[in-house]
């Protein structure tokens, strides 16, 4: 005969305990890893670019306090110096200047005579394009005069 099985023999079922949250495992110290390496990565980066663009952030303090059209001038050719060597940025003037806020900006159109006149007072249109030069302007090996 056989024997009828018994529930009185049948035991709880018994759970693991969970995981321990401490050692983690090899992914939590990759992902912290590579979560620091990308965190200074940036920073400096960051500080990099920022250092870069500091000549720009003190140009257009400076346009903020021209006066007049020479004072505008001045302050497009001090950051001209300071992004361009100087033999090629420091002998222009008249259109030969012109062309070359206009060539190194795509998006800045300076009139041929819209820095002719050095006394004579800044129009709002002169100090906007000269902003957005000072922001805008990329700085590779320009051409000068006007040429193709």
């Amino acid at each position: 005969m056989v024997e009828m099985p018994s529930l009185d023999k049948l035991h709880d079922i018994v759970q693991p305990s969970p995981p321990p949250l401490w050692p983690p495992g090899e992914g939590f110290w990759v992902a912290l890893v590579v979560l620091v390496v990308g965190i200074v990565a940036g920073l400096r980066w960051r500080r990099a670019r920022r250092q870069r663009n500091a000549y720009r952030v003190a140009g257009l303090e400076l346009l903020a306090q021209a006066q007049n059209v020479h004072d505008v001038s001045v302050t497009l050719k001090r950051v001209a110096l300071a992004a361009w060597p100087r033999a090629q940025v420091a002998s222009l003037h008249g259109s030969d200047w012109v062309h070359f806020l206009n060539n190194t900006c795509r998006r800045c159109r300076f009139a041929e005579d819209s820095l002719a006149q050095p006394d004579a007072t800044i129009e709002n249109a002169l100090r906007r394009s000269a902003a957005r030069w000072i922001r805008s302007h990329v700085v590779r090996a320009a051409r000068i005069g006007g040429e193709p």
